[in-house]
């Protein structure tokens, strides 16, 4: 699995703790993380370092708050290049989110997936919101204990942030 996380303006220590979390329950063959001062400069290495993902293999990304920002725009470039992708949105703030990528959309809460859900739950790949609600921070630095509502293909039952992530990452 090629991995790439985009996070947003935060402390380190939030991604940090995130990446805590992920890598006790997954093992990327490649993983690489993008801060979001970091990221005018990651098109020109995505396209052409060799220590780039290949275009040949899907490339997977969590992208978290304005990393959502940065990393639309890339991975539509990616994928005119020749690249697949899939995309984990997490509280990306009505980013609207159209095109041929796979995307999957997480919130921090109802209310945040209700308003800034592009495109329409019916259009999308999957979603997770926290029940109850967490703070927009919290959701990027403990996804194994935030808990809520997540649906991929339609199907919406009870988990846990991290539980989603993983099932996103899992799919082929």
């Amino acid at each position: 699995m090629q991995l790439l996380i985009c996070s947003g303006y935060h402390s380190a220590d939030l991604t940090y703790d995130f990446l805590q979390s992920l890598l006790r329950v997954i093992t990327p063959e490649r993983l690489w993380v993008m801060p979001i001062w970091a990221a005018p400069g990651t098109l020109p290495w995505l396209l052409n370092s060799p220590q780039a993902p290949r275009r040949d293999r899907l490339l997977q990304v969590i992208a978290f708050s304005a990393g959502v920002v940065a990393a639309y725009p890339m991975l539509m470039t990616w994928t005119k290049m020749g690249g697949s992708s899939r995309l984990i949105a997490i509280d990306g703030w009505g980013m609207p989110l159209l095109g041929d990528l796979e995307i999957y959309r997480m919130s921090h809460d109802h209310w945040t997936h209700r308003t800034t859900y592009f495109p329409a739950a019916i259009e999308s790949q999957g979603y997770f919101y926290s029940d109850p609600a967490v703070e927009h921070l919290t959701l990027w630095q403990s996804p194994d204990s935030t808990t809520g509502m997540g649906a991929i293909n339609a199907r919406s039952q009870p988990m846990t942030a991290l539980e989603f992530i993983c099932s996103v990452l899992s799919l082929d």
